[in-house]
């Protein structure tokens, strides 16, 4: 197995790790942790186990086999993600224990295209190639025993491949197109503004007025709960902003959303 290969998996094994560690302790130890998102303590404890197998597989040079099922395994848990990601993508990226992993490329509203990288180049394409190359000992053979069977196996991780690149730079265009950085700091201003009094007597409904920055003018339309407040500007352009959190701190012992989990 190539040395890179290698260091890289345990690398971004180690750190899958260390997201599912912190939230075993955060669930065991901190009851505000526990109420807030409620994990599922045996779910977590498997996540762990996994990702403690997969660092102890990737870290010898004498459990390659180990390593190669390990690696196709994460690959197919992606495509799995990938595949539902419309549906529950945002779901999963908190409600997962490597929940922190995504919060390593959330970069805010403004930077969307951070977490698409991570999600369509680093789930989706590098984990295309990774099992790729750590399968080669089963097509390879087959390129040379059977050459045409070999090349329509093996064009499958080509396409998968040139189909993640294409939708990371579908949704980079789409995201250039359809959202502005400037309503999105509007959006950040109106949410940073919204104190706890104002949640308790609007909470349930939804507003919406128009805003003033400057020469522009800015539709602003607020989603009034404790769990998920939700800010939406569109700009005079039509191109779009948002903003949200969670305020436990207004409303104790609410848990987030099911749009959040």
């Amino acid at each position: 197995m190539p040395r890179t290969i290698r260091l890289t998996n345990l690398l971004a094994a180690l750190t899958c790790l260390a997201s599912g560690l912190a939230v075993l302790a955060s669930t065991a130890f901190d009851p505000a942790y526990r109420t807030h998102y409620r994990d599922a303590a045996w779910f977590v404890l498997l996540y762990v186990v996994f990702y403690g197998a997969v660092v102890w597989a990737f870290a010898s040079r004498t459990r390659d086999r180990q390593a190669r099922v390990f690696g196709v395994v994460k690959t197919l848990g992606a495509y799995l993600f990938l595949a539902t990601f419309p549906f529950v993508g945002q779901t999963w990226m908190v409600w997962t224990p490597g929940r922190y992993v995504y919060q390593l490329f959330d970069w805010g509203p403004e930077a969307r295209i951070v977490t698409m990288a991570y999600v369509f180049l680093g789930r989706g394409a590098w984990n295309t190639v990774n099992a790729f190359v750590l399968m080669r000992e089963l097509w390879m053979p087959l390129r040379v025993s059977r050459p045409f069977l070999g090349r329509l196996v093996t064009a499958v991780p080509a396409a998968l491949l040139v189909a993640f690149v294409w939708a990371f730079l579908a949704l980079a265009r789409m995201n250039a197109q359809q959202f502005s950085v400037e309503a999105h700091d509007v959006a950040q201003a109106v949410l940073d503004g919204i104190g706890c009094d104002d949640l308790h007597a609007k909470a349930g409904t939804s507003t919406s007025d128009v805003r003033q920055r400057g020469e522009r003018r800015y539709e602003v339309t607020v989603d009034w709960n404790c769990a998920d407040v939700r800010v939406l500007v569109r700009a005079e352009d039509g191109r779009l902003g948002t903003a949200r959190a969670a305020r436990p701190e207004c409303c104790p012992g609410e848990s987030p959303s099911g749009a959040d989990r």
